[in-house]
């Protein structure tokens, strides 16, 4: 016994002090982090989109600026709900275990009537603990558990104190074992998965009478803490004492005034201070070597050696673990009302302390002699007479103050039984008790909050920021302040959002979250300048370290089209390490600009295989970026890989059109058109921006029906500005009644200047010119070239500043009628001017498709340049090169004489197979085409698919025109002729 003697106590400290040592970090990590902190934020967005021009084309005297959305992720923060968890109430029953071990094996050390008064404290908790709503041997009787696990602890207790010769290391294993078996029992039976959160509910009247007897031992601590500082190295030599004494120890009660002054009256000067929680941390272990030097004191309750540290160590672990538990469930009542009890027990104490050392030692103290070793020796007033004087005062200060701190422990004993329901799913039963709390203490935070989130969680609007409002009173919390607000933005109220935010500045100024909340609700009413100074206002305060802050700034910027000059804020060089929205505003607000980023693209960004929404907008206004670069950023396979995962499928259409854009970029247009007529058929049943590009692209490129077809289609989906590039594309078409009418629709949008107006109505009327000015020239051939002489047009072109235009058409229209004899006459004609190489390259694409055989053909083939793709193409086609490789052959998907010598060469090389593919990707492309038709005929029957071809004819007689038709008809009895004859000498061979 004598072995178990002198090791357990060792133990036994070591399992105390680092619970108590723990409880209090808990409540040191809960002084630094505040209420709002604590609750947490998170992070709402929604996406929004500005205008930003994505390319641009001159023709036939008109710029087409084709714009698109960048996206722009603005962010609000959201106040979560407060984060309750049974897991607390663990901990804490844990911690009690522990504590009340401690206590336990430390009373029977104590003399009988003590023993018996300190394990009435433990019965009152058993009482309490209510655990008779376990209905555990109810048929018995509604108490009969209780009384059992009363009758096991008394029979344990008072067996250890008359049996003094086990160790206090047996007693404390004996009742955490105990403790153990019972919670273990209770756990296996026990209907209610979180009963012992309704148990520590219920008990809280005892937890918190222990916690407030241990307060009011806490407030000698201080004082004898600082005699000890003050008086510990003296040795009877010359010194200061007195004064290091009584300097500290009036900062000390100065701090205790002007925590008072806080508490009770709301003051707040600003200035630092030691707050109730860090007094009573403290105080806690300033206790554990004040509780040894008491020994005379309290030598005639105690029976062992040094049995007071371990009563006091049990009743520390209690009482810290308790006013832990209190603070991490934001029982703000809970808290305030044991602050208040700090202060006036440190105060009632403090000054009697002062007059107790003061008067029993001032000498002592004045011939610098360690005084605390007699401290508990007084030589004019007992220790006991003063601390009762002091308990009197203590009490007296508690009446002044009306015992406020009695009604919020009610409120908080409410908040507690709130939050046993609540975990158990009642939610009504918790509302209940949380509106209880609330007749104690209005304005709590606890159950003013936790009815908000309810009331949020039924879609009670109204009732939840009428909760989060009285929440927001006394302490309160920045998520009261921006969930009301945002309740208010959701109503529409925006000016009240506005008002409430302001108040929520008021209370809380450095509050990044709501500045930034209040930037946004300014921006909803269309206050810029308001919006981007609160942003500004957050970032400085958060020392620029509000990423979401500059995110929303430059979303703001961007929206506001604010231009980018020296004065711009937030524009970061962009790296891997970039926010993400921060990085995806910057672009949109860049492309708004037409802007490029010198930043290159960071794939880790978008490493993840299924996208979030801002890792699409990052890749989509990426893509954008990137139009006007001299080099830019090839997408392609990171764009290929999102799409082919299959894990994108809602992000699908962003994906496409970056991937669009990306081709673009790249020069590699036949994909571009194939992306734009997947999205189409995907998309485009509603949408008509789609077939509009489809459309203007085929009007860049002089494909007239296409640019009709598709232009016509996308002004009756909604494509408003569909309607003047039709207009433009349906002049070169035969139905001039047609185009007059789109024209009428034209001119009442107002879109022209009054001059053009006239201009086109004259020559949409007639083919005279009115006079020898350039744009009369110019639009008498535009409009009416095919009622003109070939004189008339080129005299037309001789006069116009932009022949090359009025070459294309009148060309394009020759072709299309195979006008062999007239073609070459024109361009006879037009050889004398001087030409340019576009102009030239129009010429030698009609000589290859008509097989003019002009003489000056290569004499312009070698004139050229064979770095351009037309260049390389006719070099190919008139001398046998071979310049043109696959990226060239992406920008010719509208030329027909690419494609008709390209499936020719096919053709010949017998890739017979590669040819068809190629035709029929083509002419899906263009299907008005009569080139590609005929390659396309040619190809089939090379194949023997003569259904095939029979079939596009038929298709051919409701895309082309009168003529077209006849000359594709001639082609395929032609094609069907020498198919035939070729199957008959076949057949002869076989026989």
């Amino acid at each position: 016994m004598n072995f178990w003697i002198k090791k357990s106590s060792p133990v036994i400290k070591s399992i105390g002090l680092t619970s108590l040592l723990s409880t209090l970090t808990i409540l040191i990590y809960y002084l630094i982090n505040n209420i709002s902190e604590r609750i947490g934020w998170s992070i709402s967005g929604y996406v929004d989109a500005v205008k930003t021009p994505l390319f641009s084309f001159d023709k036939w005297k008109t710029a087409f600026s084709i714009q698109t959305d960048s996206f722009l992720i603005l962010e609000h923060f959201v106040g979560q709900n407060m984060n309750l968890t049974p897991d607390y109430a663990l901990l804490y029953g844990i911690s009690l275990i522990i504590g009340f071990s401690i206590f336990l094996s430390s009373i029977s050390g104590l003399t009988r009537l003590w023993h018996g008064i300190s394990f009435g404290v433990f019965a009152l908790l058993i009482g309490t603990l209510h655990l008779e709503n376990l209905h555990f041997l109810e048929s018995i009787h509604d108490k009969a558990f209780t009384g059992i696990v009363l009758t096991v602890y008394i029979c344990i207790s008072f067996y250890f104190h008359f049996n003094a010769k086990v160790s206090l290391f047996i007693r404390f294993l004996t009742y955490l074992f105990v403790s153990g078996g019972i919670i273990s029992l209770i756990n296996t039976f026990a209907k209610d998965e979180y009963w012992y959160v309704e148990s520590l509910s219920y008990s809280f009247s005892s937890l918190t009478i222990i916690t407030f007897l241990f307060v009011v031992f806490l407030a000698l601590c201080i004082p004898f803490g600082i005699l000890y500082i003050t008086t510990f190295k003296n040795t009877g030599q010359s010194g200061d004492s007195v004064k290091h004494f009584y300097v500290f120890y009036i900062i000390y009660l100065l701090n205790l005034i002007y925590v008072y002054l806080n508490v009770f009256h709301g003051l707040d000067l600003g200035l630092y201070y030691f707050p109730p929680i860090l007094l009573f941390v403290i105080s806690t272990l300033i206790g554990l070597w004040l509780i040894t030097q008491q020994d005379e004191i309290f030598g005639v309750i105690a029976r062992e050696e040094s049995v007071l540290f371990w009563v006091y160590l049990g009743s520390s672990i209690i009482a810290s673990s308790t006013y832990a538990y209190h603070i991490s469930l934001f029982d703000t009542s809970y808290v305030i009302a044991l602050e208040q009890a700090i202060t006036i027990c440190f105060i009632g104490f403090g000054f009697l302390m002062l007059f107790y050392i003061s008067y029993n030692f001032y000498d002592i103290i004045k011939q610098n002699l360690p005084v605390y070793k007699i401290a508990f020796k007084p030589q004019n007033i007992d220790f006991l007479s003063s601390w009762g004087v002091g308990l009197l005062i203590t009490v007296g200060l508690f009446y002044i103050n009306n015992f406020t701190s009695y009604r919020y422990l009610w409120a908080s004993y409410y908040n507690n039984l709130g939050d046993s329901e609540y975990f158990s799913g009642n939610t009504y039963l918790a509302e209940e008790r949380y509106g209880m709390a609330k007749m104690y203490s209005v304005w709590n935070l606890h159950s003013n909050y936790m009815l908000a989130n309810i009331a949020q969680d039924n879609k009670r609007e109204d009732m939840a920021r009428l909760a989060y409002d009285k929440s927001s009173k006394d302490e309160g919390s920045q998520q009261s302040f921006v969930q009301m607000a945002l309740i208010d933005i959701e109503n529409k109220n925006y000016l009240e959002s506005i008002i409430t935010l302001k108040k929520g500045l008021e209370k809380f100024p450095h509050s990044k979250e709501i500045f930034n909340n209040l930037g946004l609700a300014f921006y909803r009413i269309g206050e810029v300048d308001s919006a981007l100074h609160y942003l500004d206002q957050g970032i400085q305060i958060a020392q620029n370290d509000a990423p979401i802050l500059e995110s929303n700034y430059l979303a703001i910027s961007a929206l506001a089209k604010l231009p980018i000059n020296d004065e711009s804020k937030y524009l970061k060089e962009l790296s891997s390490t970039s926010d993400l929205n921060q990085t995806v505003n910057q672009l949109a607000y860049l492309n708004e600009s037409e802007i490029n980023s010198t930043s290159t693209f960071f794939e880790d960004l978008v490493k993840d295989s299924v996208l979030n929404g801002n890792q699409i907008s990052y890749i989509y206004n990426y893509s954008i970026n990137n139009i006007g670069k001299e080099k830019p950023f090839d997408l392609n396979a990171v764009i290929q890989e999102k799409l082919k995962s299959g894990h994108n499928l809602e992000n699908r259409e962003q994906l496409l059109f970056s991937s669009f854009v990306n081709h673009y970029n790249q020069n590699a247009f036949y994909e571009g058109r194939h992306n734009l007529l997947e999205l189409n058929d995907r998309y485009g049943k509603t949408n008509g921006y789609y077939l509009f590009l489809l459309g203007l692209d085929a009007l860049k490129k002089n494909q007239f029906q296409l640019a009709v077809d598709q232009l016509d289609q996308a002004f009756k989906a909604g494509q408003k500005a569909a309607a003047y590039p039709l207009a433009m594309a349906a002049t070169q078409l035969d139905d001039r009644n047609y185009v007059k009418s789109l024209w009428d629709f034209v001119f009442k949008l107002n879109i022209l200047q009054p001059s053009d107006v006239e201009i086109i109505k004259h020559y949409l009327n007639n083919i005279d010119l009115r006079s020898n000015e350039e744009n009369e020239y110019y639009f008498q051939v535009l409009l009416n070239h095919k009622n003109l002489s070939i004189t008339q047009k080129i005299e037309g072109i001789k006069n116009s500043n932009q022949a090359e235009d009025l070459i294309d058409v009148i060309i394009d229209h020759y072709v299309s009628l195979n006008e062999k004899e007239e073609t070459k006459k024109f361009i006879l004609q037009l050889s004398e001017l001087e030409l340019s190489n576009k102009a030239k390259a129009k010429c030698i694409e009609a000589d290859y498709l008509l097989g003019l055989n002009l003489k000056n053909t290569s004499l312009w083939v070698d004139q050229l340049d064979i770095n351009n793709v037309e260049g390389k193409l006719y070099s190919d086609i008139f001398k046998g090169t071979n310049f043109l490789n696959q990226k060239d052959q992406q920008q010719l998907y509208f030329n027909s004489a690419f494609i008709q010598f390209h499936a020719d060469n096919l053709l010949k090389e017998e890739k017979t197979e590669e040819a068809f593919e190629f035709v029929s990707e083509h002419l899906q492309l263009n299907p008005y085409s009569e080139i590609i038709t005929n390659s396309y005929l040619e190809t089939c029957f090379s194949l023997g698919l003569k259904d095939f071809a029979n079939s596009k004819k038929v298709e051919a007689e409701y895309l082309l025109s009168d003529e077209a038709v006849k000359r594709v008809n001639q082609l395929y009895a032609s094609l069907l002729e020498d198919y035939n004859q070729r199957i008959n000498q076949w057949d002869t061979l076989t026989e």
